[in-house]
This record gives structure tokens, sequence and C-alpha cells, in this order.
């Protein structure tokens, strides 16, 4: 199997194991594993490669590109994840908030 059906395989399969999850974030941290273990695969087959032939030289592109994607999900994993904790504190914010206001009314109602 070439590089580009390798490459190919893994796109079609990502594509296929990220439709089944809606989470934004599971999405893109599965596939950032998915590619971590690809990478392990293609390290792997870099060891039994002869080296300086045709085949080395693009399983060592392969493995930049995909180092390169897994740099680009790990930059998109942290910001979902502070985007997810920015919107919890601004829900707890707005529960802390309503809880205030529902105490002013209660004391002025007693008071």
């Amino acid at each position: 199997m070439g590089v580009g059906d390798w490459a190919g395989k893994l796109r079609r399969s990502a594509d296929r194991l990220l439709s089944r999850f809606e989470d934004p974030l599971e999405q893109f941290e599965l596939a950032r594993r998915r590619q971590l273990d690809l990478l392990a695969d293609l390290e792997h087959r870099l060891l039994l490669v002869r080296p300086g032939s045709e085949e080395e030289a693009n399983l060592l592109k392969a493995k930049s590109d995909l180092e390169g994607r897994i740099a680009e999900f790990q930059g998109i994993i942290a910001r979902l994840k502070v985007a997810e904790s920015a919107g919890a504190a601004d829900s707890a914010a707005d529960r802390l908030e309503e809880e205030m206001r529902r105490l002013q009314d209660d004391a002025k109602r007693w008071g």
C-alpha cells in the first residue's frame, strides 16, 4: 500500500469515526489519539525501510504531515477546552446572578 493510499484510508477511517459523535471536543480528541497511533505505526515502518530510498522519503513526508495535523488538533482541543471552561464559568455566573436577584427579592419582601 502506497503512502497516498494509506493517507486516504486514514482520512476515510477518521471521517467515519468522527461522524459517530456529536461533541466536537470528543471528536478531536479521538482523532488525535488515532493519529498518534498512526504515527507510531509510521515510525515503526520507517525502521524497516532502506535508508535513502524513495519509500523512506515518502514515509518521512507523511510523518511530517501527520505531526503537523496532530499539532493542529492539539491546538483545536486546547481552544475547545478553554471555550468549554469559559462557557461553564459564564453559566455559573448567570446562576449566581439569578440566585442573588432571588435573595434580593426575598429580602425586599421580608424586609
